[in-house]
């Protein structure tokens, strides 16, 4: 009597360490070895346990005969519990809101609740991880080397995910996030390329490009180089880009503008800066 419940056990547990898994691929194993995950594993082995019960006392067979009645209410019941636990007898309106009322109203704030718990202290853990690893390692000059070196060392990295860090430089170069010091937009990085390499891989890859970039180029360089990557810049956050100083700035913009090497324009009221067509 207790070897289905048992086999609708591990069944529920199993399914609950994908989806764990599959959320934090970066560690799974740190992820799982938390109080949060095993309350998760917890509660859905008992709603498989609960549902295996349910479809016995009712009798429900999914149409098995003989010999294999018990064994298809197990599979059932361990792989379908999540889907019956989630259900909804009915819908209730509140404002904007659908609120299902049922076994999902219930089960699903147990399990938004733990899996908050785990992402928040997997969340402190790699916050840790990255500021140590990325700490001194510069956005402008080394992101695309670093997204490169770590696309050629992971044979399974996909277009796709390529595509998401590739869209997350750009906005950190030129969208909302441009103005953000260089240092904390390496942090960004990091965090962005942690979850898909995994902090050992990471930390290997960043060590070995750190001495690549350990000499600071001037900063006349480091202007140019901006330029060169983005094109025209306005101002303000090519000074936020460049981590220098604003006197600094000027002064190495200035010099740069009277060789000719940066040309300066007004557009929509904000002075911009880029390279001449030769400079290219």
């Amino acid at each position: 009597m207790w070897v289905p419940y048992l086999a609708v056990v591990l069944i529920g547990a199993l399914v609950a360490l994908a989806e764990l898994v599959s959320r934090y691929r970066d560690d799974p194993a740190g992820a799982l070895f938390s109080v949060p995950a095993i309350l998760y594993l917890a509660v859905n082995a008992g709603g498989a346990a609960a549902a295996l019960w349910m479809v016995v006392q009712f009798g429900w067979t999914f149409g098995a005969t003989g010999d294999s009645v018990a064994f298809t209410q197990v599979l059932v019941a361990g792989f379908g519990s999540g889907a019956l636990f989630r259900s909804s007898l009915f819908n209730v309106t509140a404002g904007d809101q659908v609120i299902g009322v049922g076994p999902s109203a219930v089960l699903t704030v147990i399990l938004s609740a733990t899996d908050r718990a785990v992402d928040r202290g997997r969340a402190r853990l790699r916050s840790k991880d990255v500021h140590d690893i990325m700490s001194g390692y510069p956005f402008e000059r080394g992101s695309d080397a670093l997204l490169q070196y770590s696309m050629a060392a992971l044979q399974n990295f996909t277009p796709a995910e390529s595509k998401v860090i590739e869209d997350r430089i750009a906005s950190l170069r030129s969208g909302r996030e441009a103005t953000l010091p260089d240092q904390v937009k390496s942090y960004v990085l990091g965090l962005s390329l942690q979850a898909l390499i995994g902090v050992k891989v990471l930390r290997q890859l960043v060590d070995s490009l750190r001495p690549v970039f350990a000499e600071a180029p001037p900063a006349e360089q480091v202007l140019l180089e901006i330029l060169r990557i983005n094109g025209k810049c306005e101002l303000r956050k090519l000074q936020a880009r460049s981590g220098l100083q604003l006197f600094e700035f000027s002064r190495v913009l200035d010099g740069l503008v009277a060789a000719g090497q940066v040309v300066l324009d007004e557009v929509s009221g904000e002075e911009v800066a880029s390279l001449p067509e030769t400079g290219r």
